[in-house]
């Protein structure tokens, strides 16, 4: 029997560099799609199945020890891996395949803030979005940007002693399915979405923070202050925790600007972003940490694991300089690429203006996101 390899497991060998190759054995479409990544390169083939089983020896000559075979549920991989031990290659399947990544979160924290706070950004790498879980060991705590799956939210919440009071989505997401009405309902905790993205009006339990208000998580330093950043969308909200991390969503990225196209509103949010950018952002203490809600390479996850930087760095860009807004404009609208075209879909949905059966709401899930508009930041 081949053996496997889970999720878990596969984004640590990535992390650690020590996957030899990752062979793909879906279709050309669903890897183009989808395809598995992690915090570094990572070399990658992408062969059919019915076309690995075509010219079984060839493949598997050409396939390195302790490669990590892929497919869509981990059936076709364990075949290949199986037929692959046969002719003397051991190579790994990956368990439940790339819809089991696709659920993958990978908590890491950051550190160096300030009191009894402490947060935790984790990863999911199918898609590189990027959530928060903000709080106080055996105390409150709020999670932000919230995935379907929250069981690892759960876990490390349960871990810590710690009690879910607020559920926040920054803004009506375009790129993946939000998990924040569901989790807040089943937690008793209060759900936050800017109105504004949904059209003013919000069909499920929700209440709007004003810009300036404070989620207190329970002791004096840790406060997590409003912070209104229309630019991505309408409504976008950011967070600043104990004046030293910015939770900022799609407003800012390591490398890049949230794209302001996806509410079809590409000029004026563009003005938005260009005024969030330099009115609010810019006062902040240029040490403020920045934790964005994305990221777009694997160049941006630092020696730490983490894809955060700072507000001194995000001002050395040279768009984030450019101090002339119809140039600034210029700049993001001629950059965007074309939105994918569930994401309109997405956007529905996470407003409450839409419900599909749990299988569409899968389909709607898979894929990269695609929520920069610029990555010319140096």
């Amino acid at each position: 029997m081949a053996k496997t390899i889970t999720p878990a497991q596969l984004f640590s060998e990535i992390e650690a560099g020590t996957v030899p190759e990752i062979l793909d054995v879906r279709n050309k479409d669903d890897f183009a799609a989808s395809p598995v990544e992690g915090s570094r390169p990572i070399p990658t083939r992408n062969v059919p199945v019915y076309e690995v089983f075509e010219d079984l020896e060839e493949h598997c000559r050409r396939t390195p020890q302790g490669a990590v075979v892929i497919c869509g549920q981990g059936n076709g991989s364990e075949l290949v891996a199986e037929e692959f031990e046969s002719l003397g290659v051991e190579t790994r399947s990956l368990e439940g395949g790339t819809d089991a990544w696709a659920r993958l979160l990978v908590p890491k924290e950051i550190t160096g803030l300030p009191g009894e706070v402490r947060a935790w950004q984790f990863q999911r790498p199918a898609k590189a979005c990027l959530s928060y879980v903000i709080g106080v060991p055996e105390g409150r705590c709020m999670i932000v940007d919230p995935t379907r799956h929250p069981q690892p939210y759960l876990d490390l919440v349960a871990e810590h002693g710690m009690t879910v009071t607020h559920i926040v989505d920054t803004h009506v997401h375009a790129d993946h399915i939000s998990g924040g009405p569901v989790l807040a309902e089943r937690l008793g905790a209060e759900y936050h979405l800017p109105p504004e993205d949904a059209g003013g009006i919000v069909p499920f339990p929700n209440r709007p923070l004003k810009d300036g208000d404070v989620l207190d998580l329970g002791s004096a330093v840790v406060q997590t202050l409003t912070m209104h950043l229309p630019g991505h969308t309408p409504g976008t909200t950011a967070f600043l925790v104990s004046d030293r991390l910015l939770i900022v969503g799609d407003t800012v990225f390591v490398r890049g600007l949230g794209r302001p196209d996806l509410t079809g509103q590409a000029e004026e949010l563009a003005r938005d972003l260009f005024h969030s950018v330099h009115e609010r952002l810019r006062p902040l203490d240029p040490a403020t940490i920045i934790a964005p809600a994305h990221w777009s390479s694997s160049a941006e996850v630092n020696d730490e694991g983490l894809v955060v930087t700072t507000l001194e760095d995000v001002f050395t860009a040279t768009l984030l300089n450019e101090q002339a807004i119809e140039r600034f404009v210029e700049e993001i609208v001629a950059s965007l690429p074309h939105a994918p075209e569930t994401y309109d879909t997405i956007r529905l949905v996470n407003a409450g203006k839409l419900a599909p059966p749990e299988d569409e709401m899968d389909l709607l899930d898979v894929g990269r996101n695609q929520c920069v508009a610029s990555t010319t930041l140096a």
